[in-house]
């Protein structure tokens, strides 16, 4: 479950972030994006990034759903995510 006193500040500050630091091999996204500003983003991760500013640690990507979880959560923040163009073109049908 994703923490709530996660804000859709902190999840700017991780998209900062990943601008910043860029996204860890195996941390990329597989079948949706997170949209800002015309820029893809891992949706997952974000979340996991801006847990670290309410906490002062990275949330662990297993103690959460991708997808559903996780596109609703940003939506209720502010946030678009979308299916990406790979997860198409494997034949995810999420």
């Amino acid at each position: 479950m994703i923490p709530e006193n996660i804000t859709g500040k902190h999840i700017k500050m991780a998209i900062d972030y990943i601008d910043q630091h860029g996204v860890p091999p195996r941390r990329g996204s597989t079948v949706y994006d997170l949209i800002y500003n015309g820029k893809s983003y891992p949706p997952k991760y974000v979340v996991c990034i801006a847990y670290k500013y309410t906490s002062g640690n990275e949330l662990i990507g297993n103690e959460f759903s991708g997808g559903k979880e996780t596109n609703n959560f940003l939506g209720n923040k502010g946030y678009n995510t979308k299916k990406n163009r790979e997860s198409a073109l494997i034949g995810f049908d999420h």
